[in-house]
């Protein structure tokens, strides 16, 4: 099961920097009949129908009622009939169809047994019956031949008997040939032989053979006996009048088959379907993910959230996220280096996932469904559009922002001047602190900390002890960043604009000129 997201959903430097395919291949399970699913955005209403589904499932399987690897198992032996269908709904289906029909609604009907045991709503296919029953009195072997009637067996042994005498008679014939001419002919096809060739006169001499001259070869050919032709003639009548009789039974399994169609192709999508969950809920469970919880209230709450691709890269130094947001404005506050940019691309991480109805690397989240998620990073401007990166942010906020949706800004306006950008900044968390959205930025505009009716969050630093001109190693610092942020109250947003001097130390590990350095080490003594 290769599942894939549907195009331009994430924007493409955000996919590989957040290694989605990576994400996806969990996923990855050998299951004929979901060889691949794309998977689109999802509304409200269907999401949360989608997630109900696999919460009810979860339940069984809390309760041992339902075991989805057992599931999976007898699910991977379902065939892929996507290409049959069309043979089934016109009446065409030939005998090889049989056998891929019959192997599915046989395996189906286990499969049906099993869920009975776990859920009591389950019951077994009645179409999925009937056909299995129509299939079983005209096949045999397993769905892998035709059953045939005492006619149809009697003229089998005619061919049969038909074919060896044809054989006897057109080897005798070829060895003939051979002993007469010294080629080696193989009935029925003519064989290609130079004018100059020794054999020519003997050949022109052969009543067994024909010759056709073209350009510069003899075609040969058989000159058969009235004998052999019979004998040929035979088998080919016996032969036709076989092969009728096998269209006639093929035409009636399909007139008896067909009645059933319209039931069985709603039986097979809702058994891709039912696959589909039960793949999620094993993945779930062998990756330790979580389904989220849906809420009335605009907000959201995420408990331990992982981006994947982090995770793998710090192993256990990495600090899984927790996160409350409120509706409006949410403002994520705090110095370069601590993680912010992450804390946004971690639940822009989790969102997409929901948004796609696939489990989430977390402990647990509750939030309101996110039908719109709508993300600005920080860019430096695109030149095809003729747009600066402030012209980006710009054009950003002339998107429709429905309501409920999610809006997540990097670093707000600082793709312009300080004092402009902070002015845009509180117009704009101004606006969206009265909107029923959840907007959530990151800013290094001490100007916002003073707004009413926002959320204000402060990333904690890189924590070392600052002592003049000298810092950890810089591996340890970015080791150290701890990606963990606390809310800030009102009457503590004076705290949040303390001076601290951890930049300068920080910025003593890059490889910066010299001069450079010095200055910093002037400042920290000053």
């Amino acid at each position: 099961m290769k599942l894939e997201f549907e195009q331009k959903i994430v924007p493409d430097s955000l996919y590989e920097e957040l290694c989605f395919d990576d994400f996806l291949s969990w996923f990855d399970l050998d299951i004929p009949l979901l060889p691949r699913k794309i998977l689109r955005p999802m509304g409200r209403e269907k999401g949360e129908e989608h997630f109900k589904i696999l919460q009810d499932l979860q339940r069984q399987v809390d309760e041992k009622k339902l075991r989805p690897e057992k599931i999976i198992s007898q699910s991977q032996k379902l065939p892929f009939l996507d290409f049959v269908l069309p043979f089934y709904e016109n009446r065409s289906l030939e005998q090889y169809h049989l056998y891929s029909l019959g192997k599915f609604v046989s395996e189906n009907l286990l499969l049906e047994e099993m869920e009975m045991k776990s859920l009591p709503e389950s019951e077994l296919s009645t179409c999925c019956l009937k056909i299995r029953e129509i299939l079983q009195a005209y096949t045999q072997k397993g769905f892998s031949g035709l059953r045939f009637t005492t006619e149809e067996k009697r003229l089998r042994e005619e061919i049969k008997k038909s074919e060896k005498e044809v054989d006897s008679k057109v080897s005798k014939y070829e060895r003939e040939i051979y002993e007469q001419t010294g080629l080696n002919m193989i009935y029925p096809y003519p064989k290609e032989v130079s004018r100059d060739s020794d054999s020519v006169p003997k050949i022109l001499n052969c009543e067994m053979l024909s010759v056709k001259p073209k350009r510069d070869i003899n075609l040969i050919d058989y000159q058969l006996t009235p004998s052999v032709k019979g004998a040929i003639a035979k088998k080919n009548s016996l032969t036709r009048d076989f092969n009728q009789l096998m269209k006639n039974k093929l035409r009636k399994i399909n007139r008896e088959l067909h009645p059933h169609y319209m039931e069985f192709k709603r039986c097979y999508e809702e058994r891709k379907d039912k696959t589909f969950y039960y793949a999620l809920l094993l993945v779930k469970q062998h990756q330790s993910l979580c389904l989220p919880t849906f809420q009335v209230p605009l907000g959201c709450r995420l408990k331990n959230a992982v981006l994947p691709s982090l995770q793998a890269q710090k192993k256990e130094k990495y600090i899984p996220l927790n996160l409350d947001l409120d509706h409006g404005a949410n403002v994520l506050f705090g110095a370069n280096m601590t993680g912010k940019t992450t804390v946004l691309k971690t639940l822009y991480f989790q969102l997409t996932a929901i948004r796609m109805g696939l489990p989430l690397c977390a402990e647990s989240i509750v939030l309101h469904f996110p039908e719109q998620v709508e993300v600005h990073l920080k860019s430096a401007g695109n030149i095809k559009w003729n747009l600066s990166s402030f012209g980006q942010e710009i054009e950003f906020f002339t998107m429709n922002m429905s309501p409920a949706a999610y809006i997540l800004v990097d670093e707000l306006f600082q793709s312009t001047d300080p004092i402009g950008g902070a002015e845009l900044s509180k117009i704009i968390l101004q606006e969206f602190s009265a909107r029923d959205v959840v907007f959530f930025c990151t800013s290094h505009y001490p100007e916002v900390l003073n707004l009413q009716r926002i959320q204000l969050f402060r990333m904690k630093d890189v924590d070392f002890e600052e002592k003049n001109g000298a810092a950890p190693d810089l591996a340890y610092l970015i080791d150290s960043i701890p990606y963990e942020l606390e809310k800030i109250l009102p009457e503590n947003i004076g705290d949040a604009l303390q001076e601290s001097k951890k930049p300068l130390y920080i910025a003593l590990h890059f490889p910066l000129p010299e001069s450079i350095k010095e200055r910093i080490r002037e400042k920290l003594k000053g």
